[in-house]
């Protein structure tokens, strides 16, 4: 078979798409006998019928779908390459603002923005920080990096992996309660606002809806807990962090949530925005501290 070329399927893909040589001429900008020639011998080299003609037009055989569908595969790919392109250049410049969490942007980003500015120096992040729901036309941001089960519906973005909750405490707080049960400890919660959180879900599954102490805050929740007030339930990147706490082994592991990088639908396209996408869904998932 002879070997295709990357710009004989251009063609393919011009004439399948508008449905007729003079409309995929136009659409190349070039000439009709050229889009017919181009066809013609990709068919010939190739050995095979890719469309019906017809006087209603080009309708693509099994055989041109399933070259189209191997196409659509390839722009793909390109597209993937391009991005890594930019990725890895020093093509990232200017300004953004990346909205997130107190406890992501206190104890994650800044290792990420030192990777970020090895490599992209002329790159500049304005952070953010909001424990509220997701709500990105509030915070003028291109960028977000957030946990939760879903993006809404307004952006897009990449599933950059999960992270793992535990349950902290003092070694004080755990000497001096040892033996009793789980609904004998003082429990330091997640506030109302933070209700449809992973760490609120938790709660609400098992019964813990009075609290002593709680906050909208991981970072206040791992503070209060390391005062020895109670056990929280955290992220395990906020409770290993805090000198003070350390993990619970006699309860069952805790849950994990889903984390994403995203942004705004209309700036998906946008290709600095892309290539940030990707950087930091590649350094969380790569990232060891979150489960």
């Amino acid at each position: 078979m002879h070997r295709l070329r990357w710009d004989d399927l251009q063609f393919l893909h011009a004439v399948a798409e508008h449905g007729s040589l003079s409309a995929a001429s136009r659409a190349l900008g070039v000439n009709h006998a050229t889009v017919l020639r181009r066809i013609a011998l990709l068919e010939a080299a190739n050995e095979v019928q890719l469309f019906d003609r017809s006087s209603d037009g080009y309708r693509l055989r099994p055989e041109g779908r399933a070259l189209l569908a191997s196409l659509k595969l390839m722009e793909h790919a390109s597209a993937r390459i391009q991005r890594s392109l930019v990725l890895t250049s020093k093509g990232i410049e200017g300004t953004f603002r990346l909205s997130t969490t107190d406890a992501i942007a206190c104890l994650l980003l800044p290792r990420y923005l030192t990777a970020l500015r090895a490599t992209h120096p002329n790159t500049h992040i304005e952070i953010d920080v909001s424990n509220d729901p997701i709500d990105m036309s509030l915070s003028g941001a291109e960028l977000l990096i957030r946990p939760g089960s879903e993006l809404p519906a307004e952006l897009s973005g990449l599933h950059a992996g999960t992270v793992g909750f535990g349950i902290f405490g003092t070694a004080g707080y755990l000497e001096k309660n040892a033996g009793r049960e789980a609904s004998e400890y003082k429990w330091l919660g997640v506030s109302p606002t933070f209700a449809q959180s992973t760490a609120g879900e938790w709660q609400a599954a098992n019964n813990q809806t009075r609290f002593d102490f709680s906050a909208d805050s991981f970072l206040a929740l791992a503070s209060l807990a390391a005062e020895g007030l109670g056990l929280a339930m955290l992220p395990v990147f906020v409770g290993n962090k805090t000198p003070q706490l350390v993990r619970v082994s006699e309860f069952s592991r805790g849950p994990v949530a889903d984390i994403w990088v995203a942004t705004h639908k209309e700036f998906r396209q946008q290709t600095h925005i892309e290539a940030l996408l990707e950087f930091f869904a590649k350094a969380i998932r790569t990232d060891a501290e979150l489960n």
